[in-house]
């Protein structure tokens, strides 16, 4: 076999001897075999510039062809490359040549070895044809030929779970992204005077929103989103073709419609999810796929029954999205929406003046101010409103929405004032009322009066930000009021503890331990007073959403928020008691160092003061001991 056979031999023949049992080896001439060098040279290096797997896929073909050992490459790499790559225009496609049993791989634009070939260039391929590959077990050559005629096998990614979720919960806030202090430019090139945004994926755009934060936007289908796109490119894409193809299935026109999606994983399960919400810019709502709990979207508010009323809580959540996404709004600037924000707040300052009990959420200093800045917009503002613009009208909507929801607007049931309840309230335990009757009798009525404040600020477990800061302001001043007297007090104290005959007495007396009780109970109102006080810089001025966190907190035990009430009354009782208990002290050193006489015209004066002490009290009460105890006695009848 030291000749080459010419174009007319007979290829059987020589593929007969090359299976047989003996494994005759083909031998090629010189000049054969450097021709299939050079062939082997000009693929390498048309290939080298294209993509590593076409450089991989001709590596072990010919590999192959120059006995290889069979370990250097995979089971099936023609099948492997089926399995990654489609067959499209300007890629790779698979020819086959039943008849001469020989598999020729072609890529598009470089030039294949034409037919009339040298019989150089014949003789160095026919010996060495396929079949024999396929017979030792290495491909199945038929089967491979003819699955380019088929679709290929399009790879099983994993796809995130949906899951819907609010605007709300758009984790942009929260996010502790940091970065190294050391890194960074060092020096900017000479003539530097233009300054491109970031380079972003074909069709996306990145903007900034008027806080600083960034934010990524796809004009084409109109989504958003917080994640980063040059890191999750992919992911974003398939989540958002696989929610448009879902929600195209349901006839949902996309036309006027936001898709916001945020990449993540669960914190328990680590499983990847996508969440997402459709935002409809016609209807000022937003709306999902899959059934969505609404204990984050109601956020504790209990009784919502019709779908009108989840409507305006619906509507805070679209103007949510609006905040945190304020470019292209082109719609809402043609709709007359700063109008519509300016007869809102009109009203709302109407109500604040002719009304004690409005339920604005803001006071009225604060839409004095509102009302300025629409006035302002309205003059800078003429036919589109800038992302500026859009993202201060959409807070305000958001807030008077929400005002809307809370205060059930539209139902039968709507509270119309600010310390209105709606809700039925279950009789208190008898243990419980007995228990607070002594709180009531201890702290001298204090936590009646704090309750009955508090009850027109915490209501149904809800406050507004205004009237939770006159309550704090009020709270306030009359700590401070009861922080000087507890200090002149304590003054009087120490001062009647320093006098000789007080001294000179036994130090069980009544006058002594009455002295040192009342010293104690003045420390503690001064103590409490302090730290109430405190408390009160810490949370008088927080907004209604971290005051109702506060205030749950605290109203949070078996009393509920008369445990705040009686907290609020402290320090007035135990100033109380410290006066009573330096009465005590005083009239026993008088009395006890005094005729008879003196004594029965000091107790005479003391019994008229204590009268007329007890007269305003009694004549101010809005509770009746008597009446409340007779009720009792029925009820439990």
């Amino acid at each position: 076999m030291n000749s080459c056979p010419g174009p007319g031999s007979n290829l059987s023949d020589i593929n007969n001897r090359h299976t047989t049992g003996s494994r005759e080896m083909v031998y090629l001439p010189r000049q054969a075999f450097l021709g299939f060098s050079k062939l082997w040279e000009y693929l390498k290096a048309l290939s080298n510039g294209l993509f590593s797997p076409s450089l991989t896929l001709f590596r072990r073909l010919f590999g192959g062809l120059l006995n290889v050992p069979h370990s250097c490459f995979s089971r099936n790499p023609i099948s492997s490359f089926l399995s990654i790559y489609r067959p499209a225009d300007g890629g790779f496609s698979i020819q086959s040549d039943a008849s001469a049993g020989v598999a020729a791989i072609s890529l598009r634009g470089v030039p294949t070895v034409p037919a009339n070939a040298s019989n150089n260039i014949a003789c160095s391929l026919a010996p060495i044809a396929m079949p024999s590959l396929a017979q030792s077990g290495m491909i199945d050559l038929q089967s491979q030929l003819h699955q380019h005629s088929a679709p290929p096998v399009v790879p099983n990614v994993h796809r995130r779970r949906k899951v819907p979720f609010i605007a709300s919960s758009v984790q942009r806030y929260g996010k502790d992204m940091k970065i190294e202090p050391s890194s960074g430019i060092e020096s900017i090139r000479p003539v530097v005077r233009q300054y491109p945004k970031r380079h972003l994926p074909t069709d996306w755009e990145a903007h900034v929103h008027p806080e600083g934060a960034l934010y990524f936007y796809h004009p084409g289908k109109r989504i958003f989103t917080d994640t980063n796109v040059q890191d999750f490119l992919d992911d974003l894409n398939n989540c958002a073709d696989d929610l448009r193809a879902l929600a195209e299935s349901k006839n949902i026109d996309l036309t006027h419609i936001d898709l916001t999606l945020q990449l993540g994983r669960r914190p328990n399960t680590g499983e990847r999810v996508c969440s997402y919400y459709f935002a409809d810019r016609v209807e000022r709502t937003i709306f999902w796929l899959h059934k969505l709990d609404t204990e984050d979207l109601f956020n504790g508010v209990r009784g919502v029954e019709d779908y009108s009323h989840i409507r305006y809580v619906i509507q805070s959540q679209y103007w949510m999205h609006c905040e945190l996404y304020p470019n292209s709004r082109e719609q809402e600037s043609q709709n007359g929406l700063l109008a519509e924000l300016r007869e809102i707040i009109v009203h709302a300052s109407a109500d604040v003046i002719t009304s004690e009990t409005s339920l604005s959420p803001f006071g009225g200093e604060d839409l004095s101010k509102i009302l300025d800045l629409i006035d302002h917009l309205k003059e800078t503002t003429l036919e589109e409103c800038s992302p500026y613009s859009i993202c201060v009208i959409a807070r305000f909507m958001r807030y008077f929405a929400r005002a809307k929801f809370l205060n059930f607007c539209g139902q039968s049931c709507a509270r119309l004032a600010a310390d209105q309840s709606i809700y039925f309230t279950d009789d208190e335990h008898i243990v419980k009322s007995v228990i607070s009757w002594i709180m009531e009798l201890l702290c001298f009525g204090a936590p009646h009066a704090q309750m009955k404040e508090l009850r027109r600020v915490w209501v149904d477990k809800n406050t507004t930000s205004p009237r939770w800061k006159d309550f704090n302001d009020k709270l306030g001043r009359e700590w401070v009021s009861i922080t000087i007297y507890s200090t002149v007090m304590l003054t009087v104290d120490l001062t009647f503890l320093a006098v000789p005959s007080v001294n000179a007495d036994e130090s069980q007396s009544v006058t002594i331990i009455a002295a040192y009780l009342a010293t104690f109970c003045v420390i503690g109102s001064l103590v409490v007073s302090i730290l109430l006080a405190g408390q009160n810089r810490k949370y008088g001025n927080v907004s209604a959403d971290t005051a109702v966190v506060f205030l749950t907190r605290m109203t949070n035990s078996i009393f509920g928020e008369k445990a705040l009430a009686i907290l609020h009354g402290l320090p007035f009782a135990l100033l109380m008691w410290g006066m009573i208990f330096f009465l005590v002290a005083f009239s026993s050193l008088v009395f006890q160092s005094t005729s008879v006489i003196l004594r029965g015209i000091v107790g005479c004066g003391l019994l008229i003061i204590i009268l007329l002490i007890l007269w305003p009290i009694w004549s101010t009460r809005d509770y009746h001991v008597f009446s409340w105890l007779r009720e009792r006695l029925a009820l439990s009848e």
